[in-house]
């Protein structure tokens, strides 16, 4: 393991997470710790399990990132014990743990270091209404530990209401509780024309053409099936779904299906509206905020805190509703003025409301009033 170079600045933050493959958490992450890196400080990224397109783009960009070897669904002692070791050695200020599995591992580990009594420990809630029963008994267990333990950290920071509530609701009694909402790269995330033309050429959509954007890895949260039937009673549509498994998709009239790109930014450009079809569990989406920031209007379903941030930039819909989700996308569909007033709506709320710097320094600022 290599050893720790300490940050110069006032605060110094061990962020622990699960994996560091992409995902909204893993990304949001990565892009406070660039933004952070670029100002002159240096947290540090410890990853349960090595590797992930998050852990090498930190990486390359000479951020500190350490993997523990752990193996996915196999908890591991040795890892327990060689974060422990690295805490002594670095002796953060702060440690800030994202999702579950590493929040639990931060607390153990925090233990074993002998540091309690001067790090303070701040767990991350990523989602909201989570399905346990939709995944392994590993994660069930995890979750429910969690929540007998959650008096032990010093606080705890949930990316939205809809996440702070629920997890109140099955049993999180922390000392300290916040939301932080995700924040967005305004620089990076902007509507480019050129990108537009360049995606559509490459993809063979017509510059007239209507086209749909996914940006989600498939997985049972994220409710696929729902948006396939939906997009299946619609005629004139394109629709490009990107993520991770998405290649292996069921075929639908007008469906590309893309698998995991690096170029989500530019792909938002060559999109006319996003939809999220989300079905439970979802925090504050990502890619809601990067779309928005791109001028692009969102239809999404009513999970998490779509409504809250989407506000008037576009239609929110019951999960789980193919008809009402197929009627909000038409409605956009045959409303061009409607989806540029939105776009513009969009973009200024997350210039206003939900910039990168500003999830920066309110994480900073509860760190501050922890005692």
């Amino acid at each position: 393991m290599a050893a720790p170079t300490h940050n110069k600045g006032s605060q110094t933050v061990l962020h622990v997470i699960t994996d560091l493959n992409t995902g909204g958490a893993e990304t949001m992450l990565a892009e406070m710790v660039l933004s952070q890196l670029c100002e002159g400080n240096s947290p540090i990224i410890v990853s349960l399990i090595d590797g992930g397109s998050q852990f090498e783009r930190l990486k390359k960009a000479g951020c500190q990132v350490i993997g523990l070897g752990m193996r996915r669904g196999r908890p591991s002692l040795i890892a327990l014990f060689r974060l422990a070791k690295f805490i002594r050695e670095y002796k953060p200020k702060f440690i800030q743990s994202w999702m579950y599995h590493a929040d639990l591992a931060s607390l153990i580990s925090l233990y074993l270091s002998g540091r309690r009594r001067f790090t303070k420990l701040i767990w991350g809630i990523r989602c909201s209404d989570m399905d346990p029963s939709r995944y392994g008994l590993l994660f069930r267990v995890v979750l429910r530990l969690c929540a007998l333990l959650s008096p032990f950290p010093d606080g705890i920071v949930a990316n939205s209401y809809a996440g702070l509530d629920q997890h109140r609701s099955i049993g999180y009694r922390p000392r300290n509780f916040a939301v932080v909402h995700n924040g967005f790269d305004t620089d990076h995330y902007k509507f480019d024309a050129n990108a537009r033309d360049r995606i559509r050429q490459s993809l063979k959509i017509a510059d007239d053409a209507f086209v749909v954007g996914v940006v989600a890895r498939v997985d049972p949260m994220k409710d696929y099936p729902t948006l396939l039937t939906a997009i299946s009673t619609m005629r004139g549509i394109s629709t490009l779904a990107i993520g991770k498994g998405t290649e292996g998709l069921s075929s639908a009239p007008g469906l590309m299906r893309l698998g995991e790109r690096s170029d989500v930014a530019d792909m938002l450009s060559a999109i006319d509206v996003l939809v999220v079809p989300s079905a439970f569990g979802e925090g504050l989406s990502n890619v809601i905020g990067e779309a928005m920031a791109t001028e692009r209007p969102i239809v999404a379903t009513d999970v998490g805190d779509a409504a809250h941030l989407v506000g008037e930039a576009g239609i929110i819909v019951p999960p789980k509703d193919p008809v009402k989700l197929a009627a909000a996308l038409e409605e956009v569909k045959g409303a061009a003025e409607l989806r540029i007033k939105m776009g513009g709506i969009a973009r200024d709320r997350i210039m206003r409301e939900f910039q990168l710097t500003h999830t920066i320094t309110k994480f900073s600022n509860f760190y501050s009033g922890l005692r």
